[in-house]
């Protein structure tokens, strides 16, 4: 007589319904997932003219420089001053509307360094604006 000895069934995962969850949590996770944009700044760009290829000479006595250190300390000369002289952020305005007023030519070149904040030549921008200075050249050294 054969004895035959029952197996013990031994417990497994049942995986015919693993790739359901994982779909299932796969569309959880991107559905409520906010991804957030960038907007940047908002600067109105003039349209490229047909003399966009020809470089423009402008004159010493209408550019006004205007540069932005890393600390965000900013200094400004302009062509009948000797030296460069630094000017606090509340001044900056005034100074630049009285610029702009003598000259309406007026380029302003605002030059930021690259370790700068960006907070800081978004603040001077902001104040060109303010003051009037259509005219701004932007650039990082």
């Amino acid at each position: 007589m054969e004895v035959r000895r029952k197996r013990k069934n031994l417990g497994g995962i049942p995986t015919a319904s693993m790739s359901d969850v994982a779909f299932l949590l796969l569309v959880f996770f991107l559905s409520t997932t906010k991804f957030d944009l960038k907007k940047g700044l908002g600067i109105n760009l003039p349209a490229a003219s047909e003399l966009a290829d020809k470089k423009v000479r402008l004159k010493d006595e209408n550019i006004t420089k205007i540069s932005i250190d890393k600390d965000g300390i900013v200094r400004y000369k302009t062509s009948n001053m000797p030296e460069v002289e630094e000017i606090s952020m509340n001044n900056i305005q005034s100074v630049i509307k009285g610029i702009v007023t003598s000259n309406p030519d007026m380029v302003i070149s605002l030059k930021t360094d690259r370790k700068s904040k960006y907070k800081y030549m978004v603040q001077v921008l902001d104040k060109l604006q303010a003051a009037g200075a259509e005219k701004i050249s932007l650039s990082t050294n």
